[in-house]
């Protein structure tokens, strides 16, 4: 039972990873209409970039620092090549971002290397803590209270804000939004530069457990993808949700049998799109054009 809550546990942290990760990623999908293949690297710089701060600023500034510089990133990337996709062909966005994450992810291996690095924890959550029934790593424990805190925030921006009530109404219907007099560009460019912020806050986070190399941005892209999908395109708490099913489902399949652990996203979306094809939570999308 113990083996069993441990999986459970690191299943659980593993879905708010995903879930922050894909957070960005149905942002961007919903409102933009651009399915944005560079979400991975910018996730990969997240990482690289909090690795190289914390020699000189520690966890808490590299946390705040290493988002906002993948932030400045995906505004720089939106304004130069992003933009031009809009209201053309989804494939063309696609293939566009793929081609931009390919040349991004030998930028950093120009920049730190091939090799990967690994992260140490912070030294307030090395070792690990009692919870009475099982001990657990200190630091996923902060993981998971950091990413629940970020789903929190980003939710009442989105919810409780005005900036947040026009991006939901953008994801809904652009072009009404520009007729009400509403800078669409700029709001386009913001959701941009927030899903960018939201990918380097889980590769911050996300450093310690998986340490850095070139290839984590298209490791975690596709179970992103996957949960968007899965979840809904579009939808918030349908992104969350389906982090947490894939997250637990992925840890607790490896309990039992590991080899098939990689393959269990795709299993369980295949599933839940034959009798649901817009996802648990989702409404008609891009991919239905």
């Amino acid at each position: 039972m113990t083996e069993f809550l441990s999986f459970a546990m690191n299943g659980l942290v593993l879905g708010l990873l995903f879930a922050v990760v894909a957070l960005g990623f149905t942002l961007i999908l919903g409102v933009m209409q651009v399915i944005n293949f560079a979400h991975g690297v910018l996730f990969a710089f997240g990482a690289y970039f909090a690795f190289t701060l914390q020699r000189f600023v520690g966890f808490w500034w590299a946390l705040i620092l290493a988002p906002l510089l993948v932030g400045i990133m995906g505004l720089i990337f939106e304004r130069l090549v992003i933009h031009r996709t809009y209201g053309g062909s989804p494939l063309f966005g696609l293939l566009l971002t793929f081609g931009l994450a390919t040349a991004l992810e030998e930028v950093i291996r120009m920049i730190w290397g091939k090799p990967g690095y690994s992260v140490a924890a912070p030294l307030f959550a090395a070792g690990s803590l009692n919870l009475g029934f099982m001990f657990y790593s200190k630091y996923r424990l902060l993981l998971a209270v950091l990413a629940i805190l970020i789903i929190l925030l980003t939710w009442l921006f989105l919810e409780k804000t005005p900036y947040g009530a026009i991006i939901k109404a953008g994801a809904s219907d652009s072009e009404m939004v520009m007729a009400l007099g509403k800078n669409l560009p700029w709001m386009r460019t913001f959701v941009f530069m927030v899903g960018s912020i939201l990918a380097g806050v889980a590769g911050v986070i996300s450093a310690p457990i998986w340490s850095v190399r070139p290839t984590m941005g298209t490791t975690i892209l596709m179970p992103a993808f996957v949960i968007v999908v899965l979840g809904g395109i579009g939808s918030f708490w349908g992104s969350v949700i389906a982090g947490l099913i894939v997250g637990l489902a992925t840890s607790i399949s490896v309990m039992f049998w590991a080899r098939v652990s990689d393959i269990i996203p795709y299993v369980l979306m295949a599933i839940v799109l034959l009798f649901r094809p817009r996802g648990l939570m989702g409404e008609k999308s891009i991919l239905e054009v």
